[in-house]
């Protein structure tokens, strides 16, 4: 029971992020990484601790990651700066992402550090070659 009730919050909590993602911009016919951040491209994914999947509307990167000032946002925005910066995160040591840490925090929901990223991430289902799209994408926003 208890469980059941922190995914209902969590997947509330997804769902009230939307109302940040804003209009989504079109994706191009070729841009793989544009569709996944998007939503127009939905990926597979369920939250740590419980398999069950989410439904397709709440793991659209762009729900949470919208490109706004750190303090605003729900979670980082990603982009090209904010991935690249040598940073500390949650008391880890001092790191950046590359396309492999990246594709690592998408899936494992592991940040370059190795340190957990919350709960809420998503751990996604997700192909070398989508994770490779959606690193391209990210890095010329």
């Amino acid at each position: 029971m208890r469980r059941r009730c922190r995914y209902a919050a969590l997947t509330l909590a997804l769902a009230a992020m939307t109302s940040f993602a804003g209009a989504q911009t079109a994706c191009g016919p070729d841009d793989a990484g544009c569709a996944i951040f998007n939503g127009q491209h939905p990926m597979a994914a369920h939250l740590r601790d419980d398999d069950r999947p989410l439904p397709a509307w709440t793991t659209r990167c762009v729900n949470c990651h919208v490109a706004t000032p750190k303090s605003a946002a729900f979670a980082p925005p990603l982009t090209h700066d904010t991935l690249l910066a040598a940073a500390s995160r949650r008391g880890g040591p001092i790191s950046h992402y590359d396309e492999a840490a990246f594709c690592r925090a998408v899936r494992d929901g592991i940040d370059p550090a190795g340190v957990l990223l919350r709960k809420s991430m998503p751990r996604y289902r997700v192909s070398d070659a989508e994770c490779a799209a959606l690193w391209r994408f990210v890095m010329n926003r």
